[in-house]
């Protein structure tokens, strides 16, 4: 054995076997949650405060707007496409519960996710019928839609009265855990089935294999590339008014900021590939919690945020490195 292994150390570039192969596939697939369980473990021990209600109350009432985004932006991506819109829908959004609260919280709050699906509608009919790269219409709308929002609103912040349903959103709990935190883990299953057992899923992660020939097969690309930027769009609408309602308050300035790196952040991390033609939903959700928890870690330890934004770069650089080097292994 100890030849063999001689033998194999003096060839640096001879390709991985098996056993290698397969610790590089278990690493890829599952590091995001021994990550999150190892944190988590370890916040219970060393973090003063952290195994209390009221801290993971919060923790998943934090988690749950990015988690949406999360399962949003993997399905853009595994299309082979990105979302870097959800931000500013979050904020637009936000601006539109202030422009409707007059006509009833239940109507606005169908008004606001109606908007977001339209921006995302366009989003999608720019990427499908004109063919525009997916990375210039969302920085088109990146910065068109978070000045409408604030345009709209006059870019202040505009308080929710208390009392109804909105203050619900924020607030609620079922069983201590957040209602906004049991819709995002109920989109998450939802979602899952949708990419694993239904043929708009199997559409979808066609397109971001090959979009020509998910076109020379017949398949209904545009329609479906229209459908996962509606469903983005409208998921990040959802994520604005969670947050709105938590604050108490529609602030287009202020909402969605940086939603969108952080949501890509996590589906990298989560173990879907930039390039499309895999998505993993479950490992994006699990994902942006971690990357919630990394923050309530730093700011229990005392440690400086701004230190987390690097921790987090460097996640994401290694998940990176994780999918190429999966990739040359195979």
């Amino acid at each position: 054995m100890s030849t063999e292994v001689q033998i194999r150390r003096a060839r640096p570039g001879e390709p991985l076997g098996d056993r290698g192969r397969n610790i590089l596939g278990w690493a890829s697939k599952n590091a995001v949650y021994v990550a999150l369980v190892a944190l988590f473990i370890f916040n219970l021990i060393a973090t003063r405060g952290f195994a209390s209600t009221f801290t993971l109350q919060n923790l998943l009432f934090s988690a749950a707007p990015l988690i949406l985004i999360a399962v949003g932006q993997t399905l853009a991506i595994g299309t082979g496409g990105i979302d870097l819109s959800v931000g500013s829908v979050m904020a637009f959004s936000s601006a539109t519960i202030a422009l409707y609260l007059g006509y009833g919280e239940s109507a606005t709050l169908l008004i606001a996710l109606a908007a977001a699906a339209a921006i995302g509608f366009v989003n999608g009919s720019l990427i499908a019928f004109a063919r525009i790269n997916p990375l210039i219409t969302g920085l088109g709308l990146l910065v068109a839609v978070r000045g409408l929002a604030q345009a709209v609103s006059g870019g202040s912040r505009s308080p929710i009265p208390s009392g109804g349903l909105f203050t619900w959103i924020g607030n609620a709990s079922f069983l201590g855990i957040p209602v906004v935190a049991l819709f995002a883990f109920a989109a998450t299953a939802a979602f899952i089935v949708l990419v694993r057992r239904t043929t708009f899923g199997r559409y979808a992660l066609f397109a971001g294999s090959n979009r020509s020939a998910a076109f020379l097969a017949g398949t209904p690309r545009n329609s479906t590339l229209i459908g996962v930027y509606v469903i983005s769009a409208t998921l990040a609408g959802i994520a604005g008014v969670m947050v709105s309602a938590r604050i108490g308050a529609s602030d287009p300035s202020f909402i969605g900021i940086n939603f969108e790196l952080t949501a890509i952040a996590a589906v990298v991390i989560g173990g879907t590939p930039l390039a499309g033609g895999r998505m993993s939903i479950l490992g994006a959700a699990s994902a942006a919690v971690f990357l919630q928890l990394i923050d309530t870690t730093f700011v229990m330890q005392g440690i400086n945020p701004a230190f987390s934004q690097v921790l987090k770069a460097v996640l994401i650089v290694v998940a990176l490195y994780m999918q190429r080097s999966r990739k040359d292994a195979r």
